[in-house]
């Protein structure tokens, strides 16, 4: 009795650990099948090098662009190109800094903005926070300048590459989106035809059916 009492036990640990192994051997293929379909995602977000190239000539060229999105997508990027900011904020850089005639005083969240990796240097008038409304709530205008808009690029670009999926989703969509505004421009035409030209990020749904 007891030997068939040994034999069964034995049997059972066998069979356990064959389920053990299978078990492992599945969660290893779905690892494994995340990670491909993660890489393939970000490789479908990156951006060519030498069309990001393209694209850093083309921003360098634009004197001042118009910027209107939502605060929070503007802080996203501008945190990845300047290191810090704040939904609030409405400037960068401390204004008697600026400008000795309008006397001491420090731009919202000075202390943070001091920490900059790159000093956007967007001055006082620069943001814009628009009218609150059922269709403008949390909107904002930003004055970048070329130099802006080449280091949102260079940010974006190489956040398209992350393995963080929704990072890599996110700067690869917002990279397109800046570019769609520099393949308005006109190498050709003459310039200062269209400064400071105002674009938006502000995809939308047809939502005309639902208006009586």
């Amino acid at each position: 009795m007891f030997k068939t009492w040994r034999e069964e036990y034995r049997a059972n640990q066998a069979a356990k650990r064959r389920i053990e192994q299978e078990e492992w051997e599945q969660e290893k293929r779905w690892r494994e099948e995340d990670r491909a379909a993660c890489l393939k995602a970000v490789a479908e977000n990156a951006v060519d090098l030498a069309e990001h190239n393209q694209n850093l000539k083309a921003a360098t060229g634009v004197s001042y662009l118009t910027l209107v999105c939502h605060e929070d997508t503007w802080t996203f990027m501008a945190i990845r190109a300047f290191g810090q900011w704040k939904p609030e904020w409405t400037q960068s850089t401390r204004p008697d800094l600026l400008d000795a005639e309008q006397g001491p005083g420090h731009a919202p969240g000075y202390v943070e903005a001091v920490q900059f990796t790159v000093d956007p240097n967007l001055r006082k008038g620069r943001i814009k926070k628009l009218p609150t409304g059922t269709d403008k709530a949390g909107m904002q205008q930003i004055t970048l300048s070329g130099h802006n808009l080449t280091q949102l690029l260079a940010s974006l670009y190489q956040g398209a590459k992350e393995r963080d999926i929704a990072d890599s989703a996110r700067c690869g969509r917002l990279y397109g989106k800046l570019v769609e505004f520099l393949d308005l421009l006109d190498p050709d035409a003459e310039a200062g035809q269209t400064t400071g030209i105002t674009f938006r990020i502000d995809d939308s749904v047809d939502a005309s059916h639902l208006r009586q």
